[in-house]
């Protein structure tokens, strides 16, 4: 579980914070402090949480997020947000949430280190990862000014015969 905590400074008291709802390691501190905890609990100090679910679905199912959220509470981030205390506790019913560190943690990066190397693309990589690609696909703006689904770039680069690659771009004139 230590290579999925994330940590997050309190820049005041949790208290203070107006959007105290919305914050992951504001709501986890509040937590602690509820439970008579001393540390991670106040200005300055720094807050470690992982987002779980409770579910009794598989790791599998959770990581391609199909996984159903249990919990009485939302669904937003701080709702999902537990000291690894919580969820490592006997009877938590807590899992970590793989979806959640694959799509919003693992894919943006891999995305963007990929990003150059022709063939690779969002969908592509999330396919990789287990993800369903239909949701990382590029959106190309057509001539017309409208948004279609470029289903080429799941092709790698390669595979395409120059006509094809060059179809939407405009011809050199010199």
């Amino acid at each position: 579980m230590d290579k999925f905590i994330i940590t997050k400074q309190l820049t005041k008291r949790p208290e203070d914070y107006p959007d105290a709802a919305n914050q992951a390691h504001v709501q986890v501190a509040l937590r602690l402090r509820a439970a008579g905890k001393r540390e991670g609990v106040n200005q300055g100090e720094t807050v470690p949480y992982v987002i779980a679910l409770k579910t009794d679905a598989s790791a599998e199912e959770i990581a391609s997020g199909r996984a159903v959220n249990q919990s009485s509470g939302g669904k937003g981030l701080a709702d999902r947000a537990y000291h690894p205390d919580e969820v490592s506790a006997e009877n938590s019913g807590l899992k970590l949430d793989l979806h959640y560190y694959l799509t919003q943690q693992v894919h943006p990066v891999v995305s963007r280190l990929c990003q150059p190397i022709e063939g690779t693309d969002a969908a592509h990589i999330a396919n990789c990862l287990g993800l369903d690609p239909s949701k990382f696909h590029h959106q190309v703006v057509t001539a017309n000014g409208g948004n279609e689904y470029d289903d080429d770039l799941l092709a790698p680069a390669t595979a395409l015969d120059d006509e094809e690659r060059f179809k939407r771009c405009k011809p050199l004139v010199l």
